[in-house]
């Protein structure tokens, strides 16, 4: 009985502490750090780990982020970068371990699943409040401008919040017009005020997802004509939102390579660069954290900027593990949208979210390897498909 009473505690403080994870996930990368590992080690006392075999051998999700990881831990064998350095890229995507994990963790818990994601949208929020605050100085500006978090991230999340609140404004019926407020608050901030590009192609991702999910086909037709010409209005009044966008145009019409110092245009660099090392070795790649290696001997004597990763945890992943490691990563994103038709209509909704809003992000960005991203998309992941029925983990 004491051993027994002993789990039950730390199950539920490895519960509460993924609660708190989720809550400071978008805002503080210290306070993420310090509620994972709570997490993890809450999680190892609560003896649950027990339960994993059988979760990765019945989940599919489960099962193909372990290979991932195995993936990455074969790459330390073969790798071109020091053993120091392979580590530290190793860490990095240390979060792949949160999704067989808080599988185990929620799969009886509906109600700690519940606070998690709402605990999650909190964090957004808090995020969203703090940024009106500085922008009209009711707070000090942070060192990322008007944001707790760098300004990628940050319109990444207002992009999540606003398409959340967007079906919540549907589905909700005593606090519809607080979605309502919700939802405009975090379009403009989005689109007004945050000057993320990345959350801006990430929002019009969601939306285009929202349409298929929630609309026939004449519907759809009809909203993306409305779309269209909500954002022809927001890029005519949004300053933000029209410099950023002439910006990136400008940037993609001067691009040469090696000699652009333009955001687009160092990325279309590395783009190019990856491409050239994963055709030395199209398999399996040059090994866990050889690109800064691999990318530094191949831009010697150019002008080419160095880079610790290219921007695009597509071409990440295939430098460093090859195309195997890229398809399963690909793999793993699909059987993620696939398998949310085993999911209650709300989460499978904002699941399918989740992943849609990862795969936009990881396109031009390297969200796996970043840390809010990375923990934002596996925590979500972890939390969802533990909501599977009990007889999907008896098969």
């Amino acid at each position: 009985m004491a051993i027994g009473r002993t789990h039950r505690i730390f199950h539920t403080s490895a519960v509460y502490s993924t609660i708190a994870t989720c809550l400071v996930l978008p805002f503080s990368s210290s306070l993420l750090s310090l509620f994972s590992i709570l997490t993890i080690l809450f999680w190892l006392l609560s003896g649950k780990m027990k339960l994993l075999p059988t979760v990765v051998r019945t989940n599919p999700v489960a099962l193909l982020t372990v290979i991932l990881l195995a993936l990455f831990l074969i790459g330390l064998a073969y790798t071109s970068a020091d053993l120091d350095h392979a580590l530290s890229v190793l860490k990095k995507y240390r979060e792949l371990i949160f999704i067989p994990l808080l599988i185990t963790l929620l799969k009886d818990n509906p109600v700690g699943r519940k606070n998690c994601a709402y605990s999650f949208i909190t964090g957004c929020i808090i995020l969203m409040l703090s940024s009106y605050a500085m922008y009209f100085s009711l707070l000090p500006v942070a060192k990322y401008g008007n944001s707790l978090v760098y300004h990628i991230t940050h319109s990444y999340f207002m992009a999540i919040l606003a398409y959340w609140s967007l079906h919540k404004s549907i589905d909700s019926h005593q606090y519809r017009y607080l979605w309502v407020i919700i939802l405009l608050l975090a379009l403009v901030n989005l689109f007004y005020i945050a000057p993320g590009r990345t959350g801006m192609a990430v929002f019009l991702f969601l939306m285009i997802l929202f349409l298929l999910q929630r609309l026939s086909l004449l519907q759809q037709m009809i909203g993306l004509l409305l779309l269209t010409i909500v954002l022809s209005l927001t890029f005519m009044t949004s300053e933000n939102f029209s410099s950023r966008t002439s910006m990136a145009l400008k940037e993609v019409q001067s691009y040469e390579y090696g000699a652009s110092r333009s955001s687009m245009g160092m990325r279309f660099d590395w783009w190019l660069d990856s491409l050239k090392l994963i055709q030395e070795k199209p398999l399996f790649g040059h090994g866990t954290g050889a690109f800064t290696h691999e990318h530094d001997r191949l831009i010697e004597g150019t002008k080419t900027m160095p880079t610790d990763n290219p921007h695009s945890e597509y071409l990440f992943i295939a430098v460093q593990l090859g195309g195997v490691g890229l398809a399963l990563f690909l793999l793993l994103l699909l059987a993620e949208l696939l398998e949310t038709r085993r999911l209650e209509k709300c989460d499978r909704m904002f699941m399918q979210g989740v992943v849609v809003a990862m795969a936009a992000g990881c396109i031009m960005n390297s969200f796996l390897f970043d840390s809010h991203q990375g923990h934002f998309w596996a925590f979500l992941s972890g939390v969802y498909f533990s909501a599977y029925p009990e007889k999907q983990l008896e098969l």
